[in-house]
């Protein structure tokens, strides 16, 4: 069970952040997003965040 805490003002302004950077900057600021808030896992950002880099 994905027990992911945070606000659906911060899951939007993720998510928001994350369609206007592109490249190397997207990518480093996805992976930045994992380890802080997802123990680094990718399947769970690509579930609760909707992101598939």
């Amino acid at each position: 069970m994905l027990e992911i805490i945070l606000s659906e003002t911060v899951k939007s302004t993720l998510q928001d952040t994350t369609k206007k950077q592109t490249g190397e900057i997207g990518r480093d600021f996805m992976a930045k997003v994992a380890e802080d808030y997802f123990n680094g896992s990718a399947r769970k950002v690509e579930t609760f965040l909707g992101w598939n880099p």
